[in-house]
């Protein structure tokens, strides 16, 4: 990402045919279009071969998981999205999240620290829609994040792994330019931009 707000979505889905990814790519098609600067990229984790995380530093990653882990440290905000499975969020996104250094314990890099996140949840049906709150919202807690409220969608608000459902769709695009909107704010502001977090 360039001096431009970059804002990066990741699609933590291991599926080709993602309706992760699809909900994301338009929670970012509408963050590319919240005004002038902005630069949108997608991470789908389908494309990427990670090792599982073991503990070690962001530096010791090679291959397809340092190049994962390069696009979130250089990215400026973030929209995240996972499918919802056994009530809760992908195992290949934990995965993920669990090499993402927090920045207080032997790190000097804190991606997420004080970053706003839009997040996305997707499940067959509606039984799932507390997945953003309760599985999401308290990660991105714990990693210092300023977090937008989520949006939840099922297999009913998607045709052919596409948004098609209006009010969902409305609500993935306020979620993209609310995400930049909150980002440039903690960008102006020296108090949002240094709580991280108490512990």
């Amino acid at each position: 990402m360039t001096d431009a707000t970059g804002v990066l979505g990741i699609a933590g889905s291991v599926s080709t045919e993602s309706k992760t990814r699809s909900a994301v790519e338009t929670a970012l098609e509408a963050a590319d279009s919240a005004g002038d600067g902005v630069e949108t990229e997608v991470l789908h984790l389908a494309e990427y071969d990670l090792v599982t995380a073991d503990g070690r530093g962001l530096d010791e990653y090679e291959g397809d998981t340092a190049a994962a882990l390069e696009r979130i440290v250089a990215a400026d905000a973030y929209v995240v999205g996972t499918p919802v499975y056994r009530g809760s969020h992908s195992g290949a996104l934990k995965n993920l999240l669990d090499m993402v250094p927090r920045g207080m314990w032997q790190a000097d890099v804190a991606p997420f620290e004080d970053a706003a996140v839009g997040l996305v949840a997707t499940g067959a049906t509606d039984h799932h829609y507390l997945a953003v709150d309760q599985e999401l919202r308290p990660v991105f807690a714990f990693f210092g994040a300023h977090v937008v409220d989520g949006v939840y969608a099922s297999d009913d608000d998607f045709e052919s792994r596409e948004v098609a459902d209006d009010a969902v769709r409305e609500r993935l695009e306020t979620l993209g330019a609310a995400t930049v909107d909150l980002s440039r704010a903690i960008e102006e502001s020296n108090a949002l931009g240094s709580l991280g977090p108490q512990f």
